[in-house]
């Protein structure tokens, strides 16, 4: 590239190729004779300094804050939105309880048992069986779930035992008696029917609801592994049953239709539960429960 240099005398702008530096060149304007310079070298392309990051925002706020990003997060512009933080995957079986933490378990559990902490788990599992499942704990112990579940298999099936056997008692007073007309004094024999077969049902229905939670715990939790699907041991299938038996056990007072209303909750809310407790499919769960 040429060589471009001013001379020394009158200041003019001289101009000549790069082989003839280090040569004598004399100036064409006033005749002075001069060394001609080595070429300079090419100027470095050099990237403009950064922007200095303003310590503040002038608006009220500093740069990115309340966002809900990252603390860490940087930007060249002070005023661009953050990343928006990620989002737990959401489904209908999707177990909430893999981002939310431990599970605390139903008031039945949190606030020790009573009759407030009883209707307060009732109606937790009534109104969001998927909620009540998702928190429920898979171990801890058999102790609460298992006085859940007698204590509303008992109390419900005492009041259905009632209206059955006093409708019962009813239709035996009108026939006459048990020994037919004339066995007794009026309302004798209803009153024994009814006594009799309320002293059996309150001896007979602690054992007969221990039996059946037991019974059933374990024919799911043999499904389960037979599909493969058992990700947690038999207690956690054990509390699913007990809680769900414990509340669907309200049907057992309702007249006629009671038993077969409480069978097919039990069953719908046995398989909410195996699915968010287990972390399966509801497929899973489904099968799992018709199989059984």
């Amino acid at each position: 590239m040429p060589i471009e240099f001013r001379c020394h005398q009158c200041g003019k702008l001289l101009r000549v190729g790069d082989e003839t530096a280090g040569k004598q060149a004399k100036c064409p304007s006033c005749g002075s004779v001069q060394a001609i310079p080595a070429a300079s070298p090419a100027p470095e392309m050099r990237s403009p300094p950064p922007l200095a990051r303003p310590a503040s925002n002038p608006f009220g706020a500093p740069p990115n804050a309340g966002l809900g990003g990252s603390p860490d997060f940087q930007s060249d512009n002070p005023y661009a939105s953050p990343p928006s933080p990620m989002l737990p995957p959401s489904g209908p079986f999707y177990d909430h309880d893999r981002f939310s933490g431990p599970r605390s378990g139903p008031p039945w559990e949190r606030d020790g048992a009573s009759i407030s902490s009883y209707f307060a788990t009732f109606k937790e599992t009534f109104s969001s069986p998927n909620f009540m499942f998702s928190d429920m704990r898979r171990e801890g112990g058999l102790g609460a779930p298992l006085l859940y579940g007698m204590a509303g298999g008992v109390a419900w099936g005492v009041i259905g035992l009632v209206f059955q056997l006093g409708v019962q008692g009813l239709l035996i007073g009108a026939a006459g008696g048990l020994g037919g007309p004339g066995a007794g004094p009026p309302g004798f024999a209803p009153g024994i029917f009814l006594g009799v077969g309320l002293a059996a049902g309150v001896i007979l229905l602690p054992l007969a609801t221990l039996i059946v939670m037991f019974l059933s715990a374990g024919v799911f939790h043999l499904m389960l592994m037979m599909l493969g699907a058992a990700r947690q041991p038999f207690e956690t299938t054990f509390r699913v049953v007990a809680y769900s038996h414990g509340t669907s056990s309200v049907f057992a007072a309702v007249p006629f239709c009671g038993q077969y209303s409480q069978w097919l909750a039990e069953l719908i809310f046995v398989g909410i539960g195996l699915c968010r407790a287990h972390e399966i499919s509801g497929g899973k769960a489904t099968l799992a429960v018709l199989l059984r």
